[in-house]
């Protein structure tokens, strides 16, 4: 186990080892959260929420919920609700 330093400003170095085992580079962003036994978990974000829309198709086509309702019903094989 690989022992880290909290500085005074809140911020941990993470080793190189554990950088290079991870593929961390600078800019990385981790999530963490604390463990059922109270240990800090840091796990690498492998995405941003933004980046999920970052290239989207244009939006060409707008649809009601009622519209989207008959075509799921549709699509199942369902009468309209």
């Amino acid at each position: 186990m690989t022992t880290v330093t909290l500085t005074s400003k809140g911020q941990l170095t993470i080793p190189r080892q554990l950088r290079d085992a991870l593929g961390l580079a600078p800019g990385a962003r981790l999530q963490a959260s604390i463990d059922p036994q109270g240990r800090l978990v840091l796990v690498p974000a492998k995405y941003e929420p933004e980046d999920l829309f970052r290239n989207r198709p244009e939006v060409r086509l707008t649809m009601s919920v009622e519209d989207m309702d008959r075509a799921i019903a549709t699509a199942v094989g369902r009468e309209d609700p």
